[in-house]
């Protein structure tokens, strides 16, 4: 080999390792700019969820006070429709829910006082499906209620607007198909958004046997309903604590008598979910990124043989105080995932509490909620204790561990 050639392959040899060097150098850097562009993301969603704890609603109704005070007795005559202190009531009666489906609930409940009939459709994919209602012929005939998305129905209108229709059925003949199957003939019809971060995570639909639902009264609905989104968006900060025991339902009207501008007479005080009587103080966050797909309903599953109980997790040592915050969201975050489970799979929960194979019908959704808790829980929280385990034998397997059966 010449000089020259000699020269030429070792500065290439060179000028390539020095590349190699730069290039491995490079990629560390990005690495590590990378992970704390992460943990800042991170630490900013954090603090921009808890925002909402430090709004002051003393000094707001302080000011909402000073403000009519100070209005001019001729300004002061009532409105036409519910009024303030109706909307005050049915406000308070939403803000009693300690979890979703309670808070879906009461915000149905209060709705039916001023509609014939109304109706909670959970948005599952790439459909409404019916979940809760109250002045149907037959309060149980909703859940077989599953709309299209893709229809030309209101449930479109609202999904691709993200804001209230008002109008006659008649105007929608895919509503009016689909609503069919609930009986009765209504005229006015009215559905409202339920939007939670940013997703449409339910749609609030209601009918009445009038042209169409006042607007005084559809005013009302909508706030309710943004009110119930606020509600439940807190919840996931900080569930309440449950209050007193729970009451059954009580049937719903078949023909709700029309209703008449003044105060309406005394009610019962709204019961919560009926579907859900064991989830305490848990709470759902929608996220329609989440939600699994949605399943033919099937014939019933012959029961299973019996299967041996997985041992109870052992006890958790202490945690120090400085970490206890870190455990308490991971709680919190568990709480929520395994509560979304039982939320749109109570058929197959209640099923696999019988067989004792809850995990056999639901390991899609349970391994895709070990994910997200593992992604969002640090290592550090998961090795001192299975918050995740814990939440699903104390919300999905009612406290009995066997009925989760083989994991």
């Amino acid at each position: 080999m010449s000089l020259e050639e000699d020269l030429k392959a070792k500065t290439l040899a060179l000028i390539s390792q020095q590349m190699a060097n730069w290039v491995v150098e490079i990629q560390r850097q990005i690495s590590t700019h990378q992970g704390a562009l992460v943990q800042a993301l991170d630490e900013m969603q954090e603090s921009a969820a808890r925002y909402d704890e430090r709004i002051n609603e003393g000094d707001i109704a302080v000011a909402i006070a000073e403000v009519i005070a100070a209005q001019p007795p001729a300004e002061m005559a009532a409105p036409a429709g519910p009024g303030f202190d109706r909307m005050r009531a049915a406000v308070m009666e939403v803000d009693r829910g300690t979890s979703l489906s309670e808070v879906l609930t009461y915000l149905v409940n209060e709705v039916s006082q001023h509609v014939d009939r109304a109706a909670i459709f959970i948005v599952k994919g790439t459909s409404a499906i019916g979940w809760y209602a109250r002045g149907m012929q037959s309060p149980d005939a909703i859940k077989q209620i599953n709309v299209p998305l893709t229809a030309d129905t209101v449930f479109r209108h609202v999904q691709g607007s993200r804001a209230a229709y008002r109008g006659h059925i008649s105007h929608s003949p895919g509503t009016q198909q689909a609503m069919g199957r609930l009986g009765g003939a209504p005229a006015g019809v009215l559905a409202v958004p339920l939007i939670l971060r940013d997703k449409l995570a339910a749609v609030l639909y209601c009918d009445s046997m009038q042209e169409e639902v006042p607007a005084p009264e559809a005013d009302m609905i909508e706030v309710l309903v943004l009110f119930a989104a606020k509600t439940i968006d807190l919840l996931s900060l900080a569930p309440k604590t449950a209050g007193a025991p729970a009451q059954a339902p009580a049937p719903a009207p078949a023909a709700p008598p029309a209703r008449a501008a003044a105060a309406p007479p005394p009610r019962a005080a709204a019961p919560p979910a009926p579907h859900a009587p064991d989830e305490g103080s848990s709470t759902v966050m929608f996220s329609a990124q989440q939600f699994s797909q949605i399943r033919a309903a099937g014939a019933a599953a012959a029961p299973a043989p019996a299967r041996p109980a997985p041992p109870p997790p052992p006890a958790a040592p202490a945690v120090p105080p400085e970490e206890q915050k870190a455990h308490d969201d991971a709680k919190r975050f568990a709480r929520l995932v395994v509560s979304e489970i039982k939320l749109y799979n109570e058929a197959k929960v209640n099923e696999g509490r019988r067989n004792k194979d809850i995990y056999e019908r639901l390991k899609e959704d349970i391994e895709r909620g070990r994910q997200m808790y593992n992604d969002r829980v640090p290592a550090g929280v998961r090795d001192h204790a299975n918050y995740f385990v814990d939440e699903l034998v104390r919300i999905l397997a009612g406290g009995d561990a066997g009925a989760l059966g083989p994991m």
